[in-house]
């Protein structure tokens, strides 16, 4: 994928660990790992020849590190998330169900992110919790 014909930074980085992952929304680094994948199948459909080459351990890798990279991004993502689950008057059960935790990891997630916020955040965030 490019941006106004110029590569993105995600589309031309080696990947090696996560920290190597440049900012991209989740739906970018899936389809990058995608990418990975097909070319370690053989199923390399409707990509540039570039990018057709056989497939060599550095695909693993990269896949590996966007899986990583796509976690990291997506429990970033849970706390701020439950909070507007519990503004909307959402349970701690319904909100563990949903992320597949129990109510109490589900809360320490939430309250252990809640105590990085501002003063007045972090009190009402604390006060949703219940």
């Amino acid at each position: 994928m490019t941006s106004e014909g110029k590569p993105r930074a995600l589309d031309v980085a080696e990947l090696t660990a996560p920290g190597d992952v440049p900012s991209a929304d989740v739906a970018e680094m899936a389809h990058r790992r995608q990418r990975h994948q097909d070319r370690l199948a053989g199923t390399v459909r409707g990509l540039p020849p570039e990018e057709t080459a056989t497939a060599d351990g550095s695909d693993a890798i990269a896949a590996l590190v966007l899986g990583t990279a796509i976690t990291v991004q997506l429990e970033d993502e849970q706390p701020p998330l439950m909070h507007q689950a519990l503004q909307h008057g959402r349970t701690w059960s319904e909100i563990a169900t949903a992320t597949g935790l129990t109510v109490e990891q589900a809360r320490t997630a939430y309250t252990t992110w809640a105590d990085t916020l501002g003063e007045n955040d972090r009190a009402e965030a604390l006060g949703l919790a219940g």
